[in-house]
Order: structure tokens, then sequence, then C-alpha cells
């Protein structure tokens, strides 16, 4: 039988207790753990995972209905990406302010309005990493300020396009394609209030 997503809450049947940690790498942004984990049937686990401060994502929309993108070559995956503007949260920061920092920073816009849409987990297998996603309207032109080692192009793109270009595969980036489809869903909804 089919279960309503209702019923997700924490099942204490399921939970797993860590026993022991263990950190096996410590970098500027990420950190490395190999645990030993009591599992649901009282046996042990071993669990590899990464500790990630957490992301913000924003969604620039324009009154015509353009979205800003913008393009980045990503190391790791050795190849370019189409991506909302996002960045990491620092030490201290609330999500909010994240998310203006880098709006600004990436694409050189700032918003007027802005609206959380709600948070998302991109790789529950291995990161405890959230991502809080916003929609900023009414953008204001300012100034691009990117990191030092950090290198993008600036794009706007009619948002009815950007589901396609999500379907066709153009844009593969997983916390793009969620935040995308997440204000996609609030702006239906919005709307149908109207």
């Amino acid at each position: 039988m089919k279960k309503s997503h209702s019923n997700l809450r924490l099942n204490g049947r399921l939970a797993e207790q860590k026993k022991h940690s263990e950190k096996v790498f410590s970098g500027d942004l990420l950190h490395v753990f190999k645990d030993e984990a009591v599992l649901p049937d009282a046996s042990t686990g071993r669990r590899e995972w990464i500790q990630h401060p957490g992301a913000c994502a924003v969604v620039p929309l324009f009154e015509n209905g353009d979205c800003v993108l913008i393009q980045q070559f990503r190391y790791p995956a050795q190849q370019l990406f189409w991506e909302v503007p996002a960045g990491k949260i620092d030490r201290g920061e609330d999500p909010f302010t994240t998310a203006n920092r880098e709006l600004e920073e990436e694409t050189g816009y700032r918003a007027k309005e802005w609206t959380y849409i709600g948070h998302f987990y991109p790789a529950i297998g291995y990161a405890d990493e959230v991502i809080h996603v916003y929609l900023a309207e009414g953008l204001i032109p300012g100034r691009q300020n990117t990191d030092q080692d950090e290198f993008l192009s600036v794009y706007r793109v009619p948002f009815n396009e950007l589901v396609d270009m999500i379907h066709s595969g153009e844009i593969n980036d997983a916390k793009t394609i969620s935040s995308i489809i997440r204000v996609q869903g609030f702006l239906a909804r919005d709307r149908m209030k109207e």
C-alpha cells in the first residue's frame, strides 16, 4: 500500500544512531567523516558522509518573465553548466543574507522583493548539505563582484523556456533544476489565488 508523504516523518523503527565518528578530512569548505552507526536491527554499519555549511539558490525574475541565469565551468564535472545564482552560507550568516550577497556578487542585480520558497537536500546519500531557495523580484541593476577565483557569464532567459531546457538536458545542475521547479510551482499556485 502506498503511503502518503504526510506519513514520512522520522520513524523510530528506521532511525540510525551514531556510535562513533572519525573526521578523516578537514578542508576549507568540506569535512569528511567515517562513522559507525547502530542500525534499526541493532547491527552496526559504516556511514561515510560530508559535512557542508549549507547554501542558498536564487531564482531572479524580471517583470517580463525573464530569469537571470549564469554559466560557469565546474571543475569536478569538467564542464560548463547553466545555473541559478547560488553560494555557500558563511559561518554565522543567515540564509537570507547569503541569498542577497550571492545575487549581487554573481549577477550584479539586487532585488526589492524576496520570497522564501523552501529548502531541499541535494545529496542525501553522502552529505548533510541543505540548499535554501529564494525567488527574487523587482530586480535593480547593481555591480557584479565575483570572488577572485570565480569566472562566470550572466544571461537573461525567458522563464517559460527553463523547464524545456531542463527536459532537454541543457540545464542539468540539480540545484538549478530543483530551484526552477519549486519556483514554477509557487508561481502557478500564486496565480491561481488571483
